[in-house]
């Protein structure tokens, strides 16, 4: 039976997103045809879950866990880290290198698609009809006049590597400005305002 760890948690404040993403993934995968893992990725550890509550340490040289004094180690990966390091690329690097197959995209373009701004940068020449945006990185001298005549009202402010819309806001009026830039700073060192495109 394949082994399939649910990796989930991160380094962001889309910590308790991806955790409630990972369970439903582990709750909802067919046992009679995986033998499921949870795995809670942070800061300070990587661990095991078990379904009793307790919790040990994954070893990560070699993406394994000692159980038992036996080891325990994984046929595949169901990547639910939100933001980074599993929208970042930086993951996928990390199990490419230990030959470990897994669900989401390669490093490459995780990496480009986590970055707003090289993403529009990477699709400028093609046919994909983008929104007007102005890129602005912390401590820069920000012209909020020259800003919102580019863009427009209302515009998104969001930050420019980030997701699950942490940080992000629609500015209605000039008087908002301000402080949704403030709070796009809070997730990222890069924000990005960007013109409003009414859906259909």
């Amino acid at each position: 039976m394949l082994k399939v760890a649910i990796v989930s948690g991160g380094y962001s404040s889309e910590y308790d997103i991806s955790i409630q993403s990972g369970e439903t993934v582990y709750n909802n995968l067919d046992k009679a045809k995986y033998d499921t893992y949870q795995i809670i990725v942070n800061p300070d550890n990587w661990l095991l879950k078990r379904d009793n509550g307790d919790e040990i340490a994954l070893n990560k040289q070699d993406f394994t866990v000692l159980i038992n004094d036996e080891l325990l180690t994984f046929d595949y990966v169901f990547i639910a880290i939100h933001g980074d390091p599993g929208e970042t690329g930086v993951f996928q690097e990390y199990l490419d290198g230990l030959n470990i197959p897994y669900s989401t995209c390669g490093a490459s373009i995780s990496k480009l698609t986590f970055d707003k701004e090289a993403c529009k940068d990477h699709l400028k020449d093609t046919e994909v009809r983008l929104a007007t945006s102005v890129l602005i990185a912390k401590g820069d001298e920000v012209n909020q006049e020259e800003v919102l005549q580019k863009v427009g009202l209302p515009c998104f402010v969001k930050p420019n590597n980030g997701g699950s819309s942490c940080g992000i806001s629609k500015v209605k009026e000039a008087g908002d400005f301000q402080e949704a830039l403030d709070l796009g700073f809070t997730e990222d060192d890069e924000v990005m305002v960007e013109q409003f495109i009414d859906g259909r």
